[in-house]
């Protein structure tokens, strides 16, 4: 159209103006836009004015006849590229997006998605224009088909070169799904939306159910992958905060799988959350988006509170937060994860950021909580728990406001129960925030040593934090005092006496916290368990050092180091408290007459931990109450008591004294003993006035109570008393002790032991030389104690063996005659001997007292208590006086051996055998460094070290154990002694035979034995005697024991005994560690420290323990630390317990720092560790298992080779590990793989205790490499990948051994995603591996279950379909999803055979559908680039709709569904051929359906293309014949039809395809498809009707007849009823029709009844439809059957046959009877309506011939018949009267006579025939009418209603001939039986009556 001027362009637009006129057709208006449209519109660009007014008028025409023409296309593509040429202008572009967005919607669905990518494209400036084009594309979102290829999808719209429209458009996208439902124009912009957005959205007034389908479309098309995952996320989760489930449902799908994938560390995912949920704050109002409802805020925080790294935004979030729970748009739950998100932020987010606005967070969080808050439980418990990490992220914000802990202490007390954790948690991150300054700078040990070390500097913030924990201490909350307790231990340093005393008041009042307040204070939850080694006071910091700690309590290394508070402090803030609360009478407690300011036990709890302070201030580290130490102690007290009212010691003193005053106890006791006994003549005399109510505590009922007064007594008596007064007190006692009782007297003898004992020590203290054998009250009293030795009682023989002891252990016993009571014979070598027979005799006391306390101890009968009193006497007897005792108790105690095998009484007696040797309490030490004892020489020791050397070889147990403890005692206590330095070789060996002994317990003493001999030795000795025990121990030499007829060969309890190796086992190892190190001597230190038994523990084994390794021998292992470290870590976790207590305990004693030594020699230690996984002994199997374990715990995750080679390399470059340069010679972590591999060798071990423990240690392996091989660890993760991947998939995945597949599984999976690169090339292996442990790792149970119901199937069915989602939900169904997006078709084709062979054989449900499920999602995955493999997995799934479990078919089907789409065109053929075959095979089959169901629901387009194959199918199937089993299958196939082709069109479109099927059917040997088939042709009959075409209809005839031939069966019926149904619109003259009847005909003769019955009702139907004349062909055939009563057994005419039946009649049960009669009677229903049908129309001669006889005997049978019967006959007489031709006007009688020859059976007349007319009609309405009286007398709705019918039919056949006499009959009759019909009041009866009425009413009025 160029043209040189404007007239000519006017005159080519007139032209176009007049071609558009002549367009009288769509056609010719399409070719003419299409022509001339876009060079019209290039015309609105000229510049004359005339030319583009012109223009406007063209388009304006051509705009207003499109409008009318909707089916007219409009050029799109060339408009299209016209907008976006270079030469269009706003002018031009306003004209062609009017016909753009005309012509878009009217085009093809393939075109519009071919023009997507223009359409968003071509407009990139005006924002208008770009709307409206977007808004073309958005309802074909839903229908636009995405390539299935990636890359081919992220080109769909070419966008990536245009980001800006890709944003525009999604911002789009976003707008329509925030724009809620039913909104309009005139209200409010929506929340989430801009006034401009909302009004580009709401002028498309869209409907609710419109939006909600482009709500669907858009996410559908945003889960296609055509934008990235950063770009859509936000749009989703806008989406599945959609009110509709339709739209939200497969946005929350897909938010599940981008989940995994996104970064949500990365600013560009989470800031368009931020955005949506505060409004985009854009300076334009118009531009300014409102915040989001709370529903889409709900769903924006739950992806908010996911957030890490730099994708927090603090400056948003902060608005996120104060919005969430404070704004207008936000609910409980927006408030829960608002709080959780302000938890995130404080956590994670940048702290230099987070710090500047983290009060004001404080701010925020505490209007949530309180007591004034109105919130729900659950908010304010995430309050609190936001709270809680401020207070750990940000402790000093609350550290400036006290007031916050105030509230939530006060609100915790008053708050409901369910607020109490989160508050307790809350509170406890707070009290590190007030944390006393010096614990932040040092440790607790190392206080300041200038000044007071007790003296605690604290701030204002401190004490007033103190007022108010006082306050709460005693609150009567447990969880207050708890939370308290926290802050108590928190906040102020372990010395800090008010602290300590608060603590003390809650451990007294409150039990369940006792424990762990306990724990805070002595270091232990048991106070009888705490390592006194671990304590140290703040007085004496740094004094005590490691090398002064006992170690034999080894609980003391699991045990923390407490420092106590001064005891000065501690005292005098105890002091002032106590007086305040005594001021206040609510405070106190009054117990008899003195007033306590606290209770009993909190008054105990105080006096404890004050005694623990009094010890340890006075510089001692021991239990308090040690002998040893009491000097230290009296020290302590001499030097800082005095009298005054502000001592320390004074206020304890007064404190003890009102605590004794009010009860006896053991704390108050046992604290006013330890003053006394420190410094009796300071103390004894002011506490006199305490005799009296420590006197009556003498006879208390406990034993340990008169044990603890008694001893404080005798100190008082004296020390107290002077000397005359002391021996009144004595002589009274004396004389009064035999008047007590028996308690009494026990109390009273204790205290004349102690009172001699403080004595006597008193007077030599004085140096005062007494006469004690002239001391008449001392000589009374030994009488009194000798002659209670021989007592019956027990108790006073164990205060009496007591007494003796404090006496004999400081004086001479005065040897004087006393009278006893003994037995007349006495045995002593009889243990168990009674004093049957007494008499009195005077004997020596010396005598008496060695005698019978020797007796005692050699006595089993006597209790053990006293036994270990008895030796102990014995042995103090000899300090005192051990010129008359010494040698007496060596000797004696020789003969002891044998006694009884008790540890702790050979320990009492080994005490004893050294006291006697040395001559002192080795207990307190020696008196004098010069000491020695005259009555033990030099020889006489040698003499009797030899002899217990001797007794070493004894093979009695018993004699063994005591040798080995006496041994011991002798060498530790007398070591300077020449006899054992002399004799180290003899003791070496004999301990080393006492270590080879079966009793742990002997060992332990042997090896404590063999390490004191070795540090008795000299250099040169000591590597002789190392030698010489290892080749003993290396070597197993050791002698045979003698067995003699009195040996005991099994010591008690050993029988039974696990033989795990345990008995010099430990030795042995000890023994080849020391050999290894070629160190010998070292042997020594070990076995020394490997002692760890239970007695040693005890208060008797605690002379024997031994000190830790010295300096020097802790050098000297240093440079061997390397091999023994390694060694040692890996007995520590040996099963046998000795072997792991003692070398936990050598560990312990070695290693200072165990963290710290085991990072240095980590690799040392696995590399001995791997060595020993598979060592041949079960139980080092298991210890490396274990240490393993325990070795890989470490806090910083794995650790690795790789990272340490990256740091420590210095030169070259570290080989970067790929999954390309993966191998398996380069390992990045050769350990990690060699742990892998011998940990799988272990779990499949022979012995199963090693298996479960190499399992947990595989499991616990299996976390840590998930983490390590972490994206976030960069290189090294990708290196743990390397190493560990390929062999778990090689080796553990496909292991024979399912825990070890199960552990290798679960790694796989776990790592997946963050190792999945990896992960492709195994793939292949991978994926069948996991389908097949998929159904092996099935829970049995549910497996169990569903075989139990298989005789229920839907039960079966519903168990089948639970285990089904188990499996898909199983975490290798996880894991297979995860690789399914590394699978390309090179990988899928090396998996196929596999995986082919797995669908084929499997037997586990898990498996096949899992296999099922696989098959689904790779096809989803690679589209049509595995069509080549479709057909081999269609065939496989076939296999699998045949399997016999119903829930396997189902999913076999729906993967056939996925499959039909990609496969090829034969494929899809065959595939529909075999499921035609299947169906005719098994028709109940249901996944038959739900195979074609899956094709259609997924490619709907396919089934089109092959309606041939399936509609025939599809058609036959669901006519099968209806029962109970199969209504669902059939119920599935209508649904099916009514989908692909519905309605009648459908079927007469297709019935050339439906013949075929049904030919084939008919002439199928089944007869169920014959029925089936029949059934298909009555529907298409039925429903075609006469548009059924005549060959069509005469072809199914014939098929029909064709199948009628032969015998009868079973769904025969339904041919005859589908020969009925095409006969209703067939030609009569057919040719055909005789061949009908005649087939009809034989059917009806067959005589088995319910077949009969169904033939003749189709025969009637038949002569109905085609008015053929066979009534007397009929009537013959039939009319017999009305006259039978009853039927027979065999159908025949045959009369002997009958007459058998009738015999055999009697047999029959009611039953069947009854069955019989319903059946005849239904036939003969049936024969009455085949009359009614079969009488003809128009044969006037059969009318003639049979009329009377029809009317006469319908009359006579009906009074005979059943009620079913009588209705059916005048249903019949109803047609008869209808068709009568006798009652026609022109009716004339036909010259012909009756002949019946032809008749089967002749009918009976009598009467002559009627010769004329009337009189044949008057007889028939006689007859007729007298049915109809006989009918009107029943009462029977329906017998009237037929009735009433005859009557009308009369009325109107007789009303044409005016037969008046007739007439006046019919009106007589029917008046007559008026009243009987009235009498029902049916509607259908009164509506015919009236009816009757009216006609005759008229007849009337109309005679002629």
């Amino acid at each position: 159209m160029e043209t040189a001027g404007p007239s000519a362009e006017i005159e080519l637009l007139e032209r176009v103006l007049l071609r558009l006129g002549n367009a009288d057709s769509d056609a010719k208006l399409e070719t003419t836009v299409g022509k001339f449209l876009t060079p019209v519109i290039i015309k609105i660009n000229s510049p004359h004015s005339v030319v583009r007014s012109k223009v406007v008028e063209v388009l304006t025409h051509i705009k207003r006849r499109l409008t009318s023409r909707g089916q007219v296309q409009i050029p799109v593509e060339a408009l299209l590229d016209q907008y976006g040429g270079s030469e269009s202008t706003t002018f031009l572009k306003n004209f062609a997006i009017i016909f753009i967005s005309m012509g878009f919607p009217r085009l093809p669905l393939e075109e519009q998605t071919k023009l997507a990518a223009k359409v968003l494209g071509c407009e990139s400036k005006l924002e208008n224009y770009q709307d409206k084009l977007f808004m073309l594309l958005l309802p074909i979102l839903s229908e636009m088909k995405i390539p299935d290829d990636p890359a081919q999808r992220g080109d769909l719209f070419k966008l990536k070169e245009k980001p800006a429209i890709s944003a525009s458009f999604l911002a789009l996208l976003q707008d329509v799904l925030l724009l809620p439902y039913g909104v309009t124009q005139d209200q409010d912009v929506p929340p989430g939306l801009s006034p401009y957005s909302f009004k580009r959205i709401i002028a498309n007034n869209w409907r609710a159910e419109e939006l909600e389908k482009i709500k669907k479309g858009i996410v559908r098309f945003l889960c296609g992958g055509v934008f990235a995952d950063n770009d859509i996320f936000a749009l989703l989760v806008v989406a599945s905060a959609d009110t509709r489930f339709s739209v939200a449902t497969p946005a929350i799908a897909e938010l599940s799988k981008l989940c995994t994938m996104l970064d949500f560390s990365n600013p560009a995912v989470t800031s368009p959350l931020y955005t949506l949920f505060i409004g985009n704050q854009h300076q334009l109002t118009e531009r300014q988006t409102r915040p989001c409802c709370a529903r889409v805020r709900q769903k924006l925080l739950q992806y908010l509170v996911k957030c890490r790294g730099k994708g927090i935004f603090v400056g948003k979030g902060l608005q996120v937060i104060f919005d969430g729970l404070f704004g207008n748009n936000t609910n409980q739950k927006c408030k829960v994860l608002a709080l959780q998100f302000v938890e995130l932020v404080l956590r994670d987010g940048p702290q230099d950021v987070v710090s500047k606005v983290s009060k004001v967070l404080l701010t925020g969080i505490t209007k949530v909580i309180g007591r004034d808050s109105v919130e729900p439980n659950d908010v304010q418990n995430a309050a609190y728990s936001a709270l809680a990490q401020h207070a750990r992220s940000f402790p000093e914000d609350v550290s400036q406001d006290l007031k916050l802990v105030l509230a939530y202490f006060n609100n915790l007390a008053t708050c409901a129960p369910d607020l109490h954790s989160s508050i307790r948690e809350a509170l406890v991150s707070m009290a590190p925030a007030f944390a006393w300054q010096t614990k932040t700078k040092s440790d607790a040990m190392d206080v300041d040593q200038q000044g007071d070390p007790s003296e605690v500097q604290l701030d204002g913030q401190q004490h007033l934090l103190l007022a108010m924990l006082l306050d709460n201490a005693e609150s009567k909350i447990q969880i207050v005092q708890n939370v308290t307790s926290v802050f108590l231990t928190s906040c102020y340093p372990e010395f800090y006496a008010p602290a300590r005393y608060l603590l003390l008041l809650i451990a007294g009042e409150r039990n369940s916290l006792r424990e762990n307040v306990t724990t805070y204070l002595y270091g232990t939850s048991k106070k009888d368990h705490v390592n006194y080694s671990m304590l140290s006071s703040i007085e004496h910091t740094g004094k005590h050092t490691s090398e002064s700690i006992s170690d034999f309590n080894h609980l003391s290394l699991e045990q923390r180091r407490v420092l106590l508070p001064s005891f000065h402090a501690m005292m005098a803030h105890v002091h002032e408290m106590a007086n305040k609360r005594l001021k206040k009478s609510s405070c106190c407690v009054v117990i008899g007459r003195t007033k306590l300011p606290y209770s009993l036990d909190v008054y105990e709890e105080i006096l404890d931990y004050l005694r623990l302070c009094l010890w340890y201030s006075a510089g001692i580290v021991a239990a308090p109450g040690d002998e040893k130490y009491t000097h230290e102690l009296r020290k302590y007290i001499i030097t800082n008591y005095d009298e005054e009212e502000s001592n320390a010691l004074q206020q304890y003193l007064l404190f003890v004294q009102r605590g004794v005053e009010a009860k006896r106890t053991d704390s108050t006791l046992l604290c006013l003993y330890d003053l006394l006994n420190a410094a009796p003549e300071i103390f004894a005399p002011k506490q006199l006035h305490l005799l009296e109510p420590l006197s009556n505590s003498l006879k208390d009922v406990s034993e340990v109570m008169r044990l603890n007064v008694a001893q404080v007594y005798g100190i008082l008596w004296a020390y107290g008393l002077p000397n005359d007064k002391f021996d009144q007190e004595i002589g009274d006692c004396l004389n009064t002790l035999s008047q007590k009782s028996l308690e009494h007297k026990h109390g009273w003898l204790l205290v004349l032991g102690h009172s001699f004992n403080r004595k006597i020590d008193q007077l030599r203290e004085q140096n005062v030389s007494k006469d004690y054998a002239n001391w008449t009250e001392f000589v009374n009293a030994v009488k009194i104690i000798a002659k209670m030795l021989t007592e019956s009682q027990w108790l006073l023989i164990s205060a009496a063996v007591k007494c003796t002891s404090m006496i004999g252990k400081v004086v001479e016993i005065p040897n004087v005659p006393v009278e006893i009571q003994c037995a007349t014979s006495n045995n002593d070598d009889d243990d168990d001997a009674e004093m049957a027979e007494t008499e009195s005799i005077q004997i020596s006391t010396k005598m008496i007292i060695f005698s019978v306390v020797f007796q005692l101890l050699r006595s089993t009968s006597v209790r053990q208590r006293i036994r270990e009193e008895a030796a102990k006497c014995l042995g103090y007897l000899a300090i005192g006086d051990g010129a008359h005792f010494t040698k007496r108790n060596l000797e004696k105690f020789l003969t002891l051996t044998k006694v009884q095998k008790d540890a702790a009484l050979n320990i009492a007696i080994s005490e004893a055998i050294v006291s006697t040797l040395c001559g002192y309490d080795v207990n307190k030490g020696p008196p004098t460094e010069t000491f020695v004892n005259v009555h033990c020489s030099d020889a006489d020791f040698e003499q009797f070290l030899i002899a217990l050397i001797r007794l070493v070889s004894e093979p009695n147990p018993q004699s063994r154990q005591a040798i080995s403890v006496w041994l011991l005692a002798v060498v530790k206590h007398c070591s300077k002694r020449p006899a054992v330095l002399n004799k180290k070789q003899l003791l070496q060996f004999a301990f080393t035979e006492l270590l080879s002994d079966d009793s742990e317990f002997v060992q332990d003493v042997a090896s404590r034995g063999l390490g004191l001999v070795y540090t008795l030795s000299d250099s040169n000795s000591q590597t002789d005697l190392a030698n010489s025990l290892l080749d003993q121990l290396i070597g197993g030499k050791r002698q045979v024991n003698q067995v003699t007829g009195d040996t005991e060969l099994f010591a008690e309890g050993m029988l039974g005994k696990t033989p795990t190796g345990g008995n010099i086992t430990t030795y042995k190892e000890l023994c080849s560690l020391a050999s290894d190190l070629n160190q010998p001597d070292m042997i020594y230190q070990f076995m020394q420290l490997a002692n760890h038994n239970a007695t040693w523990t005890s208060k008797l084994g605690a002379a024997f323990g031994l000190k830790t390794l010295s300096a020097e021998s802790r050098q000297k292992m240093q440079p061997y630390l390397g091999k023994i470290i390694p060694r040692l870590y890996r007995y520590k976790y040996d099963p046998t317990p000795k072997i792991q207590n003692s070398m936990i305990s050598i560990w312990d004693t070695i290693v200072t720092d165990s963290k710290e030594v085991t990072e240095q020699y980590y690799w040392e230690i696995l590399r001995e560790l791997l060595d020993n996984l598979t060592s041949t002994e079960w139980r080092v199997r298991i210890a490396c298992c274990l240490a393993v374990r325990d070795l890989l715990k470490r806090s910083n995750g794995l650790r690795l080779r790789s990272e340490e080679k990256h740091l420590t390399s210095t030169t070259g470059t570290v080989r970067r590990v790929t999954p390309d340069t993966m191998d398996v010679d380069e390992l990045p972590e050769p350990e990690l793989r060699e742990l892998w591999y011998q940990l799988f060798r272990v779990m499949d071990d022979i012995h199963e205790g090693t298996r479960m423990t190499a399992q947990g240690t595989a499991t616990f392996l299996s976390k840590l490499c998930v983490l390590a091989a972490s994206s976030e660890h960069g290189k090294s993760g990708t290196a743990v990948a390397a190493s560990i991947l390929p062999y778990l998939l090689e080796t553990g995945v496909g292991h024979k051994v399912a825990e070890i597949r199960k552990v290798s599984i679960k790694t796989i999976s776990e790592m997946i995603d963050s190792s999945g690169a990896l992960i492709a090339p195994h793939l292949a292996t991978l994926i069948p591996c996991m389908l097949r442990a998929t159904g092996e790792l099935e829970n049995t149970k549910l497996s169990y279950v569903s075989t139990r119901l298989g005789a229920d199937n839907e039960a079966q069915e519903a168990v089948d379909s639970l285990r089904a989602e188990a499996a898909k939900s199983h975490h290798t169904m996880e894991t297979i999803n995860k690789c399914v997006r590394f699978i390309d078709y090179p990988v899928l084709e090396r998996m196929t055979p596999e995986l082919l062979e797995l669908m084929k054989t499997s037997v586990n449900l898990g498996t096949k559908i899992g296999c099922a499920h696989f098959v689904c999602l790779i096809s989803i995955r690679l589209g049509k680039e595995m069509t080549p493999l479709v057909g081999k997995y269609l065939g496989a799934c076939f296999g699998g709709i045949k399997d016999r479990n119903a829930t396997v078919r189902k999913y076999n089907a729906s993967a056939i569904g996925h499959l039909m789409g990609l496969a090829k065109e034969q494929s899809i053929k065959n595939l529909f051929a075999k499921l035609d075959e299947l169906y005719m095979e098994q028709p109940n089959n249901r996944s038959i359906a739900l195979t074609i169901q899956s094709i259609n629901k997924r490619h709907h387009e396919l089934l089109k293309d092959y309606m041939d194959c399936l509609l025939p199918l599809i058609f036959f199937a669901m006519h099968e014949e209806q029962n109970e089993e199969n209504k669902a299958n059939i119920e599935l196939w209508k649904d099916l039809w009514m989908d692909i082709s519905p309605g009648d069109a459908g079927i007469r479109v297709n019935l050339h395809v439906i013949l075929p099927k049904l030919e084939s059917s008919l002439t199928d040997a089944s007869w169920s498809r014959k029925a089936q088939a029949a059934n298909v042709i009555q529907n298409i009959a039925v429903r075609l009707g006469s548009s059924l075409e005549t060959a069509d209809r005469v072809r199914l005839i014939k098929l029909l007849l064709s199948g009628l031939q032969g015998r009868t069966f079973e769904g025969k019926e339904r041919l005859l009823q589908a020969l009925a149904a095409l006969c209703k619109h067939l030609d009569r003259q057919h040719e055909i029709c005789p061949s009908i009847i005649d087939a009809a005909m034989r059917e009806a003769r067959k005589q088995e009844p319910v077949y009969r019955t169904m033939a003749l009702g189709a025969l009637g139907d038949i002569l109905d439809v085609l008015e053929a004349d066979r009534f007397e062909e009929v009537c013959n055939m039939i009319w017999y059957l009305l006259e039978k009563k009853e039927l027979r057994a065999v159908d025949s005419d045959d009369d002997d046959e009958a007459g058998c039946s009738g015999i055999a009649r009697k047999d029959l049960t009611a039953d069947e009877r009854n069955k019989r009669a319903q059946t005849l009677n239904k036939l003969k229903e049936v024969v009455w309506e085949t009359l009614g049908k079969a009488w003809p129309k128009h044969a006037i001669e059969t009318q003639h011939r049979y009329q009377l006889f029809f009317a006469e005997n319908c009359t006579s049978i009906l009074s005979e018949s059943t009620r079913p019967v009588q209705v059916s006959l005048l249903a019949a007489l109803t047609k008869y009267v209808e068709r009568l031709y006798i009652f026609d006007e022109t009716a004339q009688l036909p010259d012909i006579a009756l002949e019946r020859n032809n008749l089967e059976k002749k009918p009976k007349t009598e009467a002559p025939p009627l010769q004329t007319r009337e009189a044949i009609v008057q007889k028939i309405c006689s007859d007729v009418l007298a049915a109809v009286t006989l009918a009107a007398g029943v009462p029977h709705t329906g017998l009237k209603k037929e009735a009433l019918n005859i009557v009308l039919m009369l009325i109107k056949r007789l009303s044409l001939t005016r037969d008046q006499s007739t007439l006046a009959l019919l009106k007589q009759n029917f008046e007559a039986n008026l009243s009987k019909f009235q009498r029902d009041s049916a509607p259908e009866v009164r509506c015919r009556i009236k009816d009757i009425e009216e006609k005759l009413a008229r007849l009337e009025q109309h005679p002629n």
